[in-house]
């Protein structure tokens, strides 16, 4: 009754545990649904607040590539700006180069012709400096011939100068029909000159119109950077503003998440640790409900070994000891209280454990008594073995006294000393018997005496073998006694080392079973505590 009350009390306590923990769990499954709703909001407003930041970054560093694209080309065209003025002081410095080299070859051309002129007067004048003119002339021809080839070398190193431009030396110098010789070659030096100067003119013609449009253009596309640029610094200072007003935005609404996560953490913690914690009890209690046939099925077999160590002890002790109460009142498994079932369990285990002690110290003085009894047994027939041999040896004695004797009397005195020497052995035997059971025939005819000492002999000397016979199978059966005395006692010794394992595994069993059950009132003591505090 008092288990039917305690189990309906129980279920009780169960039934309150599990309505306030499925209201606590809707409470918190609502709260959870109702912060995550806000979550999802949050989440929202802070992902349109990133988008419109990452689409005012895009537009900020579009007009940032078009300002660096605008500083590049107006680098550029200062660049191609200064290379054409570069390009137009080396063509004024090579046409001032050409203008000189043109003046001194018109100064060398002078000075030929007036030379020429003082030779053609000078041969009318005097023939005696013919000679001196001839090598005037040649003299002046070699001149002229160095003054045409310089010429010639200089136009064309001008002329590969300002190839890039247009190349002048493809046809050679130019040709006229009026002039030959030193004449030819600078009015072709000449012409080639005039082209090269008129190109280059045409070039820095056309350099600065290039120059002065690029300069428009620059001045244009500057103008335009710069109102764009100013375009750009006012859009930008206003998306810095909403920027920084995102950024607040966003930084109020990270805080708030921050801590609704903390606190959706905090409540998702409590709950997996209420539901961790139920679930433990409802593995402790399954387990404490699974181990319930176990333990009855221990104290079953507790009873079994008590009963059977008790009958060993019966066995060793002859019945002496009674320990037939204990198996009956102790070990009787209950089916509800397992705090029972334990307690009879240590009970039964610690009346076993006093039975082995009982049972090992009956058995070791069984054992010892059976060894003295063995090693006394073998004392004997160590000693029936030396009397054996003390009996062959006055055997032979009688028998070699024998022939100094009268048969009669030597008959009678080697039975005689046949039993000394058996009464000395430890053996009371007495030849007589064979004397009047008509076993050795005794005559005290001198005439048949050789005829009957052959038999008399014959006769001991099979008494004799029949009493060795006699106490070979003495021996035989005392070494089989010792044998099975020794398998008795290793039997013995087996079945207690068995014994003392399944105690100490029973020992160990209970020991866990008892950390089980302290651990198993603890939880239902916490869980007791914590339902009141809640």
């Amino acid at each position: 009754m008092a288990s039917e009350d305690g189990d309906a009390v129980l279920s009780d306590v169960e039934g309150e545990i599990d309505v306030q923990t499925s209201s606590d769990e809707d409470f918190s499954v609502e709260r959870f649904r109702e912060v995550l709703a806000e979550l999802n909001r949050e989440r929202q407003a802070r992902e349109a607040a990133e988008n419109s930041a990452t689409e005012l970054s895009e537009k900020f560093n579009r007009l940032k590539a078009l300002a660096h694209e605008s500083i590049k080309r107006r680098d550029e065209s200062t660049r191609q700006r200064d290379e054409a003025l570069r390009e137009k002081e080396e063509i004024l410095r090579s046409n001032d180069k050409l203008s000189t080299e043109i003046a001194e070859v018109n100064i060398a051309k002078d000075e030929v012709v007036k030379q020429l002129d003082e030779v053609t007067k000078a041969r009318d004048g005097s023939r005696s400096q013919l000679d001196e003119v001839t090598k005037a002339k040649d003299g002046l021809r070699s001149e002229i011939e160095n003054s045409a080839h310089m010429l010639v070398t200089g136009i064309e190193k001008i002329s590969g100068k300002v190839s890039n431009f247009k190349n002048f030396s493809a046809g050679g110098l130019p040709r006229s029909q009026k002039y030959t010789g030193l004449p030819a070659v600078v009015y072709g030096v000449i012409k080639r000159t005039n082209e090269i100067v008129e190109e280059l003119v045409g070039q820095i013609d056309a350099t600065a119109k290039s120059r002065n449009d690029v300069r428009e253009q620059m001045e244009q596309r500057n103008f335009e950077i710069a109102i764009e640029v100013s375009e750009l610094e006012a859009t930008i200072s206003g998306l810095r503003e909403e920027v920084a007003k995102k950024s607040s935005f966003i930084e109020n609404l990270e805080k708030s998440l921050i801590e609704k996560d903390e606190k959706v953490a905090e409540i998702e913690s409590q709950g997996l640790e209420l539901r961790q914690l139920v679930n433990e009890y409802e593995d402790k209690l399954k387990n404490l409900e699974s181990h319930r046939p176990l333990l009855v099925d221990q104290l079953n077999y507790v009873s079994k070994i008590h009963d059977q160590v008790d009958d060993i002890i019966k066995i060793v002790d002859d019945g002496n000891l009674d320990q037939s109460g204990l198996s009956e009142s102790l070990f009787l498994p209950q089916e509800t209280d397992m705090e029972e079932n334990i307690r009879a369990s240590l009970a039964g285990m610690e009346s076993i454990y006093q039975l082995t002690r009982i049972v090992v110290e009956k058995t070791r003085d069984l054992v010892q008594k059976k060894s003295r009894e063995v090693k006394s047994l073998n004392e004997a027939v160590g000693q029936l073995v030396k009397e054996k041999e003390h009996i062959v040896s006055l055997l032979r004695s009688a028998l070699s006294k024998r022939m100094s004797v009268d048969p009669s009397s030597k008959t009678n005195e080697l039975f005689k000393v046949a039993e000394n020497g058996l009464r000395e052995a430890g053996i009371d035997f007495k030849f007589s018997k064979l004397l009047s059971d008509g076993k050795v025939p005794v005559s005290d005819d001198k005439a048949n005496a050789m005829e009957t000492e052959e038999d008399e002999i014959y006769n001991l000397a099979g008494a004799l073998e029949n009493i060795v016979k006699a106490s070979q199978l003495e021996i035989v059966e005392l070494r089989h006694s010792v044998e099975e005395l020794r398998a008795e006692s290793s039997l013995l010794k087996e079945h207690l080392e068995a014994q003392a394992k399944e105690l100490s595994h029973r020992m160990k069993r209970i020991e866990e079973l008892e950390e089980k059950e302290r651990i198993a009132n603890e939880s239902v003591s916490y869980m007791f505590n914590w339902q009141y505090i809640q």
